[in-house]
């Protein structure tokens, strides 16, 4: 502005609305200005009448809500990609919707079995034992009897257990029952002096090793993950863990070319487990290289490690049984003092740290693993995190909160699950995905769906924040931790950008801030609680570039 006029006219210019800032006063606005790549103006409708010129593209929101992109800050774009209903898919979805029967996976995988021919690997995921029409898990044997020359591996929902055929166990030289002792204890299950196929967590991860993907297949998996992404609103994505090193390679230059729209800051981390991650991570210690490089299009993210399993298996380490089987036995593949120690070897590189820690002991020991950095190197700044943080209690949140932790939390899961985790966890339902006790200790907590384990849409997401219903039984889980949409709009859009160091440039609607927002089907802020659903995403602008419009 010069002389009180105006000199560069918006490119894009958003009137009539009711914009969510989501700055530090939570402004609600009437219209937005774009120019470039920025965010030029915010301010009643007259303020923002002052930007538009014969070129700018005016839109009339109507009343409806202009929010903040969402930033997903545990989202797996590859494998999401990967994930097809058919024979042909890299991976091959066994959902309920695709799969509702054992038999429908079993045709699933000898139709595959005969177009990829003897050795080629069958690789799914997606069922779950508790709503499959038989209520069990896919055996061994089946596995075989669909597909005896070929590996195969079937991936329960949550990705941490698994049931393989006599192949694929082949792979990690597991022929007999008593080639299990060569493992983790309990990883591999055998029951009655048998193989039942199952394996879990770290060795499950060891065996996926075996897996192959192409970069062909990797780029048209980012790239269907890309689309999914903007059709969500989803306008950042934090990349938790993909496939060995030819994955960054397929993701920076993805994001590079402009190809990949959302931003990416893509964490250290290789599904595939302990000894990949290790690996990855250590050679960037040694290279010096520090979290945070790149630029505003793709960044490297934290040193991920995984420390157990999950939530739905269940098989997530914690420190009392499980209320409905007391004899269950959790997943835990660091131990206390690794995971102290590896903490602190982040720490002191410069580095952000975060796990994988689900139940409260896993929780428990990445807390412990903080206080004891910060013993000798007191870093808050570095804003460490907590992925998933799902069991906790208030001492663990206070604890969270002194150290500056991040924890990135996935309320979607109870969409999905609440019902089984009621039953999974009972009292410490009150603690479950524990946003308000969070909020209210000032802990600096962001959204995340863990897609394909949870649901990707963010409206179905802040539903599950918000009102606590399993939307698959209608039942009502502990609302302990429920908060108002408003409040969640923070943690899935500023919190998120903090957690990556990014809340300078993203997470609100601030003049200066990149243009990634998007334009809701209503007022959000004004629909009723119980009536969440209906809202729909209708467009996302990511870099002042409209690049998903609905009709």
């Amino acid at each position: 502005m010069k002389n009180g006029c105006i000199c560069t006219f918006a490119d894009v210019a958003f009137l009539n609305g009711s914009v969510v800032t989501i700055n530090e006063k939570d402004d609600i606005a009437q219209g937005l200005a774009v120019v470039g790549n920025k965010i030029a103006c915010v301010g009643s409708d007259e303020e923002v009448q002052a930007w538009i010129g014969p070129d700018t593209r005016v839109i009339d929101l109507a009343g409806r809500s202009l929010i903040p992109g969402f930033i997903d800050t545990h989202y797996h774009p590859i494998l999401k990609g990967f994930f097809g209903d058919d024979e042909d898919a890299a991976i091959i979805n066994t959902n309920l919707a695709n799969c509702p029967s054992i038999e429908d996976i079993l045709e699933l995988i000898r139709k595959a079995a005969v177009k990829r021919g003897p050795g080629a690997w069958i690789s799914m995921m997606g069922y779950d034992q508790n709503t499959i029409k038989e209520k069990r898990h896919i055996t061994l044997e089946e596995l075989d009897a669909a597909a005896p020359d070929n590996p195969v591996q079937c991936m329960r929902t949550c990705g941490h257990i698994c049931i393989y055929n006599s192949k694929a166990l082949e792979t990690i030289g597991v022929t007999k029952a008593e080639d299990a002792a060569k493992h983790p204890h309990d990883e591999i299950v055998v029951e009655n002096g048998k193989l039942t196929g199952m394996v879990k967590d770290h060795t499950h991860f060891l065996v996926w090793s075996h897996v192959v993907y192409t970069e062909e297949q990797q780029i048209a998996a980012a790239m269907k993950s890309n689309d999914l992404l903007l059709q969500n609103g989803i306008t950042s994505v934090h990349d938790c863990g993909e496939f060995m090193t030819l994955s960054y390679r397929v993701m920076q230059k993805l994001c590079r070319e402009r190809s990949f729209k959302p931003r990416e800051y893509m964490l250290i981390h290789n599904v595939y487990g302990k000894p990949f991650a290790i690996e990855e991570n250590e050679h960037l210690f040694a290279l010096g290289i520090l979290t945070g490089l790149g630029d505003e299009y793709y960044r490297l993210g934290s040193s991920k490690f995984m420390i157990d399993g999950g939530t739905s298996g269940p098989s997530c380490a914690t420190r009392e049984p499980y209320s409905h089987d007391p004899d269950m036995p959790g997943i835990l593949g660091w131990e206390r003092e690794e995971v102290r120690d590896y903490i602190k070897k982040i720490n002191d590189a410069g580095c952000q740290a975060t796990a994988h820690a689900v139940g409260d002991l896993a929780v428990e020991f990445m807390v412990e693993g903080y206080e004891y950095a910060f013993q000798t190197n007191p870093r808050p700044e570095a804003r460490h995190r907590i992925e998933h943080c799902t069991l906790v209690d208030q001492d663990l949140i206070d604890r969270m909160a002194k150290l500056n932790i991040c924890p990135t939390c996935n309320p979607g899961f109870i969409a999905w699950n609440g019902s089984n985790y009621t039953k999974y966890y009972g009292e410490r339902m009150k603690y479950f995905s524990a946003l308000r006790s969070m909020i209210d200790a000032g802990v600096r907590v962001s959204i995340a769906s863990d897609s394909p384990s949870g649901p990707v849409e963010p409206i179905s997401v802040i539903d599950a924040a918000v009102n606590r219903i399993d939307r698959v039984t209608g039942m009502q889980t502990d609302p302990t931790q429920a908060i108002s949409v408003g409040e969640m709009l923070r943690l899935y859009t500023l919190n998120g950008a903090y957690s990556s160091y990014e809340d300078h440039i993203k997470g609100s609607l601030e003049p200066g801030k990149l243009a990634d927002m998007v334009v809701l089907s209503e007022n959000i802020l004004e629909t009723p609680t119980e009536e969440l659903l209906r809202v729909k995403i209708q467009m996302t602008m990511v870099d002042g570039i409209i690049e998903f419009q609905k009709n």
